[in-house]
């Protein structure tokens, strides 16, 4: 996790939930790009500045197999309760930035 994450979920009472929903995220990111090998942890980012949705930064290796690709940074949305997290990314339609 970045420090950002981190400190992010850190602000709340079931940060374990928050940190959780972060990491099914990066799954559902690395998956939705169809990234080869297994997930870059610091090369995926998921931020969120209330009131806004998360958003997903990368960076590194991953941000460059997307250029490749030619495909847009994937969209989540984030989910936990009572000890469970889940997560979903898919790619928007568009032109790819």
């Amino acid at each position: 996790m970045s420090p950002a994450e981190l400190a992010y979920c850190a602000g709340f009472a079931r940060a374990g939930e928050h940190l959780a929903a972060r990491v099914a995220a990066k799954h559902a990111v690395a998956e939705a790009l169809q990234w080869p090998g297994p997930v870059p942890w610091q090369g995926i980012e998921i931020l969120r500045t209330p009131p806004s949705a998360p958003v997903v930064s990368l960076a590194g290796a991953i941000e460059r197999w997307r250029r490749q690709a030619n495909l847009l940074v994937p969209r989540v949305s984030l989910s936990h309760a009572a000890g469970y997290a889940v997560a979903l990314a898919w790619l928007p339609d568009g032109a790819a930035a």
